[in-house]
């Protein structure tokens, strides 16, 4: 991760040195803010231990962002709410709800940990995605969890 705070000289993060911070009951994405800036802040989403409440269920809840959209980027790792998923990048638009993939709740239940390596980035302006963009050959790559397909 690489940003810029209005000075002059740009900084770099590892994402491997991040330490999320981990709950008995689910912690929401915002605990996992690595960066704002104006315009947008951005998460990490690392190797962690799992919700361990004893009835916790750790696959995110149903949810909405109503501030700004989702835009995800899954690099490596096994996804508690996704199923069989690779690089992809994903985008949620503010006040559309998204979910984990059917059964991924329930693969959830009793695992201990998981070993996901993501970037969340919720800009506080909506993102538009050009037509170019939209057109291009390899449009499989963005996912738009919203959409049916």
């Amino acid at each position: 991760m690489v940003g810029w705070d209005g000075f002059h000289y740009p900084y770099a993060t590892s994402i491997f040195d991040f330490e999320p911070l981990t709950g008995r009951i689910h912690m929401p994405p915002p605990i996992h803010n690595s960066s704002r800036r104006m315009g947008s802040s951005s998460a990490r989403l690392c190797p962690r231990l799992y919700d361990y409440h004893p009835e916790a269920i750790p696959a995110p809840y149903h949810h909405s962002n109503i501030d700004s959209d989702e835009i995800l980027y899954y690099v490596d790792g096994d996804f508690m709410s996704r199923n069989n998923i690779e690089k992809v990048l994903t985008l949620h638009p503010a006040g559309i709800p998204h979910y984990p993939h059917p059964g991924a709740i329930e693969r959830s239940i009793g695992k201990v940990g998981t070993e996901e390596l993501a970037v969340m980035i919720d800009p506080f302006r909506p993102v538009k995605i050009t037509k170019r963009r939209w057109n291009w050959k390899w449009r499989t790559t963005i996912s738009l969890g919203w959409r049916r397909r």
